[in-house]
């Protein structure tokens, strides 16, 4: 529970410097959600009905469907976005200095590994996408009314779960190569050492912060979805995604620092 209180802190605490990095990516990523599919899912659900793979697999995945130029934009934005924020997290943490300024020179060091996690979690993500799709549409076949949509739900926080865990085990990969200047490998397995001493906490740093999200999203869905009131739903969205993103980002540098034993220069007493 530390890491995921460390990390909300300087969230709230930097807020206004750090989501503009975010704010653009989120608008497209919100963009890309068909709401229809969203509605037409929620209303299977609830009145017993068996939704087809497609409806299940385009609410899951992040890049099928129709939206899909839109999920392409966001992950282009993240791109573009994310290797600065990086830098300007890793600044402020390492020597205590939270300023834009060399921010953007930080962009052609941190691209490369940033391109290199992104698509290995998307990847990652679209196969468990698929598989959650497929072991879901068998619950609606065998189960129907409230009971469906129980085992579906309690089922799809299970997955999350196996997601999460996967996400965990990746999550200090980035800041081991950025601060220390390792080879992809070498940071791969110095972080997998960091890893092994706290994979309890790590774990639920990630999986508590997004079973929230995913519960708040069906519940807007459950709310909102059946009455077609698409502009509710789009800004939670949008304001998930950016809530999330910087938290894991975040959760990323503040979980390093602790496990490495490095002292974070932002948090020291200015007298």
């Amino acid at each position: 529970m530390r890491l995921i209180a460390g990390a909300f802190r300087y969230l709230i605490k930097n807020f206004l410097f750090i989501f503009v990095f975010a704010i653009i990516p989120s608008y497209f990523y919100a963009m890309s959600l068909e709401m229809n599919n969203i509605r037409a899912l929620t209303q299977n659900l609830l009145s017993g009905e068996a939704p087809e793979f497609g409806q299940l697999f385009t609410f899951i995945s992040f890049v099928y469907g129709r939206q899909w130029v839109f999920s392409l934009l966001c992950i282009a934005l993240l791109i573009v976005c994310l290797p600065m924020l990086f830098g300007l997290i890793e600044k402020h943490m390492r020597i205590g200095i939270r300023s834009f300024r060399g921010i953007p020179g930080r962009f052609n060091t941190n691209v490369l590994p940033t391109i290199v996690l992104l698509f290995v979690l998307l990847a990652i993500y679209e196969l468990w996408a698929l598989i959650a799709s497929g072991l879901l549409y068998a619950e609606t076949l065998l189960f129907g009314g409230v009971a469906c949509t129980i085992v579906v739900v309690v089922t799809y926080l299970a997955l999350l779960a196996l997601m999460c865990y996967i996400a965990s085990v990746l999550l200090l990969w980035l800041p081991c190569q950025l601060i220390t200047g390792y080879s992809f490998m070498d940071a791969l397995s110095y972080s997998n050492q960091l890893y092994v001493g706290q994979k309890g906490g790590l774990f639920l740093a990630v999986y508590l912060p997004c079973a929230a999200g995913a519960v708040l999203e069906l519940l807007f869905i459950g709310v909102f979805g059946p009455s077609n009131v698409q502009i509710p739903v789009f800004f939670v969205m949008e304001l998930l995604f950016i809530v999330l993103l910087l938290y894991y980002c975040i959760l990323m540098f503040v979980a390093y620092f602790r496990l490495a034993g490095e002292e974070r220069a932002d948090l020291r007493k200015k007298y």
